[in-house]
């Protein structure tokens, strides 16, 4: 006797492709909110600033954005660099207690210049690792 399977698997294209933009807008969601949450914070503004774009579901494509110009340069770092020391002040005063270390801060940077806070990258490790899987489960679900 021999033993045969035959496995017919339906697939509703409309559907798929459908339960896929839902899938797509929640998980830009979840990115737009991991990123908040891992970027740092001085008076708030890359954190008030990130967003994507259109912001309702039903799409292929989105952007997500930090909608200020120095966000690539806290995600990444930068190699040493000049700043005055002048343009430091305020933040030394706000974040370290002190508008006098401007000018060591203003040094560091000048030979070794700043540090990665990435705020980005995790977010969409976590998505891809995490979330797709999650919502793609939820989805199918209902």
């Amino acid at each position: 006797m021999n033993l045969k399977i035959n496995i017919n698997w339906q697939i509703d294209k409309e559907k798929t492709v459908e339960q896929a933009k839902k899938v797509l807008f929640d998980c830009m969601v979840k990115m737009q909110e991991l990123a908040v949450l891992n970027a740092p914070s001085d008076i708030g503004l890359l954190k008030s600033r990130i967003k994507f774009y259109p912001r309702n579901p039903g799409y292929l494509s989105y952007v997500l954005t930090d909608g200020v110009e120095y966000g690539v340069h806290v995600e990444y770092g930068t190699s040493p660099h000049y700043v005055s020391a002048k343009h430091l002040k305020d933040w030394a005063r706000r974040v370290l207690g002190d508008e006098k270390a401007a000018y060591p801060v203003a040094k560091k940077i000048a030979l070794l210049g700043t540090d990665a806070h990435p705020f980005f990258r995790p977010a969409l490790d976590q998505v891809k690792n995490v979330w797709v899987k999650r919502f793609w489960e939820q989805n199918l679900s209902k």
